[in-house]
């Protein structure tokens, strides 16, 4: 898959864990709360994840393959998604310009028949 250049957060996207931490001063990210924002948690929750998503990666080929190959598949369509619009304008642009003759503009020699 060459033209599939993955990033960490490709692969993540859509992951979700569950982990339970207990923090004597917690500062959380929007309304329902459901996110920590304190700097120092962040880093060693991502680092944990990090770990224990690489362990599980290593354990389970088969779970592996699976990820990126949905991961691929996904990436695949949100470029065709941002190419759609493109396209359907290339493919709509000139057919508006090329209007039929009964479509053409009005033309007379007396001016005053010309406008509205």
């Amino acid at each position: 898959e060459n033209d599939a250049n993955l990033t960490g957060e490709d692969v993540r996207e859509g992951l979700t864990a569950v982990i339970s931490v207990k923090h004597p001063n917690p500062q959380f990210v929007g309304q329902p709360k459901s996110k920590m924002g304190n700097s120092e948690v962040v880093k060693i929750t991502n680092r944990l994840f990090r770990d224990a998503f690489q362990r599980i990666l290593l354990e389970n080929p088969q779970v592996a393959r699976r990820i990126v190959g949905r991961r691929i598949l996904a990436s695949k369509a949100q470029k065709a998604a941002k190419r759609a619009p493109q396209v359907i304008c290339k493919k709509s642009g000139p057919a508006i310009s090329n209007l039929p003759g009964r479509l053409t503009d009005y033309s007379s020699a007396a001016a005053s028949r010309n406008e509205l």
